[in-house]
């Protein structure tokens, strides 16, 4: 790996977190629109850029051959097929969250993606954990605990932003597919169900899409969710291939601290000890988990 691509790959994944992290503020604009009316026309808009830059990067006919590839092996359709709707519930829980006014929430659950990545990597891969990873692993399990009794009730919106992107990725894993066209191939698959939906909406006469109404109408709003969430899948995928996955993983941790920030900051959500503490558990189950990494890659050097 040259370091002209090294550091390319690192100006994409920190500018795909970048975005990923002040997206809430995006999401924001949504308000009057449920989260499925967003999700749906982020399916039809992504999926038109998607194939757009196929076309511009000369990767179409391997779009192609990967579909008719798809087509004939069930095994990899299926999981393509379960990722996509995977996708589309992580995205439909972060619109969710931003309008429901829990951005906090959805901050610090983004914190436990990559642990709950780690635990699925061991109970579908086989993978081999040291102690002190499963140590980690238990913190972060504490502090999830602690968020349950401190608000009587499960934090759906933390556990579900983490484990459908930590899902997502372990079926991807399997895949093994450039992600741009498995991306492309994804939205795809999830457009006939966002097409009935949209239709429906307009049917009934409760879409914001040419609704009519200035004061109710969100066009142009939802046409740029094909350029806002796809623009970031592009630079991460760059970033995918040019970065070493410690590097990766490192960068991933950009997103929920600004999510939280963003939270805390500008949608002036509440913050104190009773989140602070859960968090801390979290956090400190990260460090210890990065400290074992670190020694890890020592050892074989």
């Amino acid at each position: 790996m040259s370091g002209e691509n090294r550091k390319l790959g690192l100006i994409g994944a920190t500018s795909a977190y970048l975005v990923w992290g002040f997206l809430p503020i995006f999401w924001k604009m949504f308000g009057k629109a449920g989260g499925w009316e967003v999700v749906a026309h982020r399916v039809v808009w992504s999926l038109l850029v998607m194939l757009l830059l196929l076309v511009i990067f000369k990767k179409f006919h391997k779009f192609k051959e990967t579909f008719h590839y798809f087509a004939e092996q069930k095994q990899y359709a299926i999981c393509l097929t379960l990722a996509a709707a995977f996708a589309g519930v992580n995205w439909w829980i972060n619109i969710y969250g931003v309008n429901s006014n829990q951005v906090v929430e959805l901050g610090i659950g983004m914190f436990l993606t990559p642990l709950i990545s780690v635990f699925l990597g061991v109970l579908f891969y086989k993978e081999k954990l040291p102690p002190l990873k499963w140590a980690s692993i238990l913190l972060a399990f504490l502090g999830l605990l602690i968020m349950v009794f401190q608000l009587g009730r499960i934090p759906w919106i933390a556990v579900g932003v983490s484990s459908t992107w930590a899902i997502y990725g372990a079926l991807k894993k399997k895949i093994k597919v450039d992600p741009w066209i498995s991306n492309t191939i994804e939205s795809g698959l999830m457009l006939p169900l966002a097409l009935v939906y949209i239709f429906t909406l307009n049917h009934v006469g409760t879409s914001h899409f040419f609704s009519g109404n200035p004061a109710e109408d969100l066009t142009w709003v939802l046409v740029s969710t094909g350029v806002i969430t796809t623009i970031p899948m592009v630079a991460f995928s760059y970033a995918a291939l040019n970065l070493p996955l410690n590097v990766l993983g490192f960068c991933m941790y950009i997103n929920p601290i600004l999510t939280l920030l963003v939270g805390i900051f500008i949608f002036k959500e509440p913050f104190n000890t009773e989140q602070l503490l859960p968090l801390s558990f979290i956090w400190s189950s990260i460090i210890l988990f990065l400290f074992s990494e670190s020694r890890a890659l020592a050892a074989r050097r």
